[in-house]
């Protein structure tokens, strides 16, 4: 970007430590006196990309009412369901919402029913609602299951 055998607008120390002049050269190339410093985009676009990551991580990615998805699922960090889902699912946490439902094998640190679950489940902090219908077989360490709740099938506790 610049020419490093143009003389630098840097004018040594008279009065001071005798410095390297290939030293002085790059640093007045890095950042010459009186000119603006050339636009970086490319770190900025980078630095924002990683902050736009970081942020959305906390955030739970969200299958919304009237949305059905069949797969398999993979992922870091929460999704939270209001449509249907049904396959394979790995994921930090699952929250099924009221009007949820997902089908297949499941396996996270934290599931959360409040709609329908039908399928295998295995994770460390089990949450059944009130409005929540579960009908499978499901491996938990912690359990949690409110009055109403409708369970067909098999829990189990691991230690």
């Amino acid at each position: 970007m610049f020419n490093k055998s143009k003389t630098s607008n840097v004018n040594p120390p008279t009065d001071g430590p005798v410095t390297n002049p290939v030293e002085d050269e790059e640093m007045a190339s890095e950042a010459p006196e009186n000119t603006a410093p050339a636009p970086t985009p490319a770190p900025a676009a980078r630095s924002s990309m990683m902050d736009m990551i970081t942020t959305t991580a906390n955030k739970p990615s969200i299958l919304s009412e009237g949305f059905s998805f069949r797969g398999e699922i993979a992922a870091k960090g929460a999704i939270h369901v209001e449509g249907a889902l049904n396959g394979q699912i790995q994921v930090d946490e699952l929250t099924i919402g009221a009007r949820g439902q997902v089908e297949g094998v499941v396996t996270c640190s934290s599931l959360h029913i409040k709609g329908k679950f039908s399928g295998t489940a295995t994770c460390n902090e089990l949450i059944v609602t009130s409005s929540a219908s579960v009908d499978g077989h499901v491996v938990y360490q912690t359990l949690s299951v409110q009055k109403g709740a409708s369970i067909k099938g098999e829990l189990l506790l691991v230690k």
